[in-house]
């Protein structure tokens, strides 16, 4: 069986999209799976909360991030190998006196202007967008696809707005999670994220439509702030109609100051890493929905 490949996003910042990706890989990881995280993101999170400034520091240096690896791919028309980019066994987290089985293939800091410069290297050479789309189209299928070969999930941690390359991550992923604060700013993009992604393409299809319909996880909820009950009670609504635009995610993230401090910690066993002394943040939240991504996965 092949791995599976997710991509968390949202066209806001600061909904919680880092702290879910490294909470489900941490997670996914020690149960037993072989994960790999891509940071599409230039501001590379992901890639510092897993690979810590040292490691992270090395790599780029070394060129093995992904804005390198498309700047060879694409701008030089180079046949770089994408798994030469992946540093294994990233994670400083254990789990049974083992660390994490956690992959990483890391962003770096000029993965914005490489993505510019394949758009203007492409238009030299005499591409309409539509070819440029269908190009990076191909890339994906030819270069990421396959690693499903060799991990159970990916993962993609999606930058704010939406890159070619994130287009293309999302169109092309089993799943979409759409991490999401339940309040009035972070759900006013939903319907345009919708109409971007899921919604019908003016001149043509370059690439397919995702395979499923966008599933949202509510971060950082709040039982106390009647507007996050209010907007939830929005969101139910609107994932029980006839025809929904999302799917809703029947297991919440709350607001947690541990799992804030989980991205800074480094050396840690998976259990102290989200310690929480006021809820049971492993077997309350995070071991249920792992256990929901998979079923809405593998149909379990």
């Amino acid at each position: 069986m092949t791995g599976k490949m997710i991509a968390v996003a949202n066209m806001k910042g600061g909904v919680g999209k880092t702290t879910t990706v490294v909470m489900l890989a941490d997670a996914l990881a020690a149960s037993g799976a072989r994960v790999l995280v891509v940071d599409l993101d230039p501001q590379a999170s992901a890639s510092i909360c897993f690979a810590g400034d040292e490691i992270l520091a090395e790599m780029i240096r070394g060129g093995r991030t992904l804005d390198h690896y498309l700047g060879l791919r694409i701008v030089d028309r180079d046949r770089a190998s994408l798994p030469d980019f992946v540093r294994g066994s990233v994670s400083t987290t254990t789990h049974l006196n083992e660390p994490l089985p956690v992959a990483l293939l890391p962003s770096g800091p000029d993965l914005r202007i490489v993505e510019r410069e394949i758009i203007y290297a492409l238009t030299t050479r005499k591409f309409s967008m539509h070819a440029i789309e269908a190009h990076l189209w191909r890339l994906f299928h030819d270069d990421f696809v396959p690693l499903r070969d060799a991990y159970d999930y990916v993962l993609f941690d999606c930058a704010p707005g939406i890159s070619p390359m994130t287009e293309v991550a999302i169109r092309a992923c089993d799943l979409v999670v759409v991490a999401c604060i339940p309040d009035f700013l972070s759900t006013y993009g939903l319907k345009g994220f919708y109409r971007l992604i899921w919604g019908p393409r003016a001149g043509g299809e370059s690439m397919l439509a995702p395979k499923s319909l966008p599933h949202v996880l509510i971060t950082r909820a709040q039982e106390t702030v009647k507007q996050h009950q209010a907007t939830l009670q929005l969101l139910e609504e609107g994932a029980q109609l006839p025809n929904p635009a999302y799917r809703l995610f029947r297991n919440r993230v709350p607001q947690s100051a541990a799992l804030a401090n989980a991205l800074t910690r480094q050396y840690t066993t998976y259990r102290n890493k989200y310690y929480d002394a006021s809820r049971d943040l492993i077997g309350g939240t995070i071991a249920p929905l792992t256990a929901e991504l998979k079923e809405i996965l593998h149909g379990a």
